[in-house]
C-alpha cells in the first residue's frame, strides 16, 4: 500500500526512527565537536560493537553487553584532563580506539556461529528495526534532550574550558563523566540500527556543518538536530528511491550538507 510520498507504510517506522537516531547522534555531535575530540564517538562506538559480539559470546542480551562495556570506556575516558596529561587527548583517543578495534576483532574471531548479523553491526539494520527499538531510542533522545538542558550552563563552560569551568566551581568531572555515560548509552542504542561505521558520521558531520554558518549555541544545537535529521531521512529517501545501500546514503547526505555549509560560511566571510 502506498504512504507518504509514495511510500509503502511499512516503511514510515523507518523514517521516524532514522529522524530520532539523526536528532540524537548530532545533539551529541554538538560537544562532542565542541570539545575538539571527535574520535570519543568512534571509541565509543567501537567499544558499544564489542560489547555486542562479547555478550553473544557470553549468552547475554548484546544491547546490555554493548551498554556495558560502551559506558565503562566513556568514563574511563572522562579521566583524560589535557590540563594535567603531557599526552594530546586525541593521541589518548587512538589508543583507546585501537584497543577497542582489536578486542571487536577478537570476539568476533571467538565467534563459532555465522557472523553475517555481527557484520551487520558495521553497516545496521535501520530498514528492519523493531517498534521496541524506535520507544528506546526516543526515550534515550529525550534524556539527552532533558540533560543538555538541566546542565546548560556546565556544558557550555565545558565547551569553552575543562580547566577554566574547573577553576570557576563547575562540577566539569561529574557532568563531563555523565555525559559520556550517557553518550556511551545512546550510541548503543542506536548502533544497531545506524551500524559502527555510520553512526560517527551522523555524529560528527551535522554538527561541523552548524558550527560553519551559526555563531550562538544555541542556534548550534537547533540546527546539528535539523541537520541529523535532515542526513538520516533523505538518506533514506534517497536509498529508497534509487535502490541504494541506505547507511552510505545516509553518508553522502551528511557530507554533502557539510560541504554546503563550509561553502556557505567561507562565501559570508569573504563579504
Amino acid at each position: 500500500m502506498g504512504g507518504i510520498l509514495g511510500i509503502d507504510s511499512f516503511f514510515h517506522m523507518v523514517i521516524f526512527a532514522s529522524a530520532i537516531a539523526g536528532v540524537s547522534t548530532s545533539l551529541l555531535g554538538v560537544f562532542i565537536v565542541g570539545m575538539r575530540v571527535p574520535f570519543i564517538g568512534t571509541c565509543i562506538s567501537h567499544a558499544a560493537m564489542a560489547g555486542v559480539i562479547g555478550a553473544a559470546l557470553l549468552n547475554i542480551h548484546p544491547l546490555a553487553g554493548a551498554i556495558t562495556l560502551s559506558v565503562l570506556t566513556s568514563t574511563s575516558l572522562s579521566m583524560l584532563d589535557p590540563a594535567k596529561s603531557r599526552l594530546d587527548a586525541n593521541v589518548a583517543l587512538a589508543v583507546v580506539f585501537s584497543l577497542m578495534l582489536g578486542l571487536t576483532f577478537l570476539a568476533m574471531g571467538l565467534v563459532q556461529d555465522s557472523r553475517t548479523e555481527i557484520l551487520g553491526l558495521l553497516w545496521g539494520s535501520i530498514l528492519f528495526v523493531k517498534k521496541d527499538s524506535v520507544i528506546i531510542i526516543s526515550i534515550m533522545a529525550a534524556v539527552l534532550i532533558l540533560f543538555t538542558a538541566l546542565f546548560n550552563k556546565e556544558l557550555k563552560m565545558l565547551l569553552f574550558s575543562r580547566s577554566l569551568a574547573a577553576a570557576t566551581g563547575v562540577h566539569q568531572g561529574l557532568v563531563y563523566t555523565l555525559f559520556l555515560a550517557l553518550c556511551g548509552i545512546i550510541l548503543s542504542v542506536n548502533l544497531q540500527l545506524i551500524g559502527g561505521l555510520m553512526i560517527f558520521a551522523l555524529m560528527t558531520n551535522p554538527a561541523a556543518a552548524a558550527y560553519q554558518i551559526c555563531r550562538g549555541h544555541r542556534a548550534v544545537v537547533i540546527v546539528s538536530s535539523a541537520f541529523g535529521m535532515l542526513s538520516a531521512v533523505s538518506g533514506f529517501l534517497f536509498s529508497y528511491y534509487l535502490n541504494l545501500p541506505t547507511g552510505a546514503c545516509i553518508v553522502i547526505a551528511s557530507v554533502i550538507i557539510f560541504a554546503i555549509c563550509a561553502a556557505a560560511g567561507k562565501f559570508t566571510q569573504n563579504q
